[in-house]
């Protein structure tokens, strides 16, 4: 069972990493990642420029192995199509990861709600809301 404490405290820190590359990111939202594994250890990601990796794929490289079986927290959902980059859900699934939890839902049509759908079907489980404001 998840604390609610705890992913309150990660999701904050995604928050804070979001928010170290907000203006850079346009036309994409500035998102920020933590991956925690089950020991703790924590690796973080930002989404980098138009072209460079989205915030979960920058997390998950940081982490590599470790990601499997990890809990990964996210300001917003992960994307779930190709655009730039492929699909943020398939690297999240591949890593193995066992939980996502998400700030808030893309309102991007693309996305709205795809992204974790996408998660669940893969046996994932998905938290929505966690630090939402």
């Amino acid at each position: 069972m998840a604390d609610a404490n705890t992913d309150e405290a990660h999701m904050a820190r995604a928050v804070a990493v979001a928010g170290s590359v907000h203006g850079t990111t346009a036309p994409n939202p500035w998102v920020g990642c933590v991956v925690v594994t089950a020991a703790g250890t924590r690796f973080e990601g930002a989404t980098a420029p138009p072209g460079g990796p989205h915030a979960e794929v920058a997390a998950l490289r940081a982490a590599g192995e470790l990601a499997s079986g990890a809990t990964l927290y996210t300001t917003l959902e992960p994307c779930a199509h190709d655009g730039r980059t492929p699909p943020c859900v398939d690297a999240v699934i591949a890593a193995g990861v066992a939980r996502v939890v998400v700030g808030v839902l893309d309102p991007d049509p693309n996305v709205a709600g795809r992204g974790v759908a996408g998660l669940r079907a893969a046996g994932i489980t998905v938290d929505v809301g966690i630090g939402a404001v």
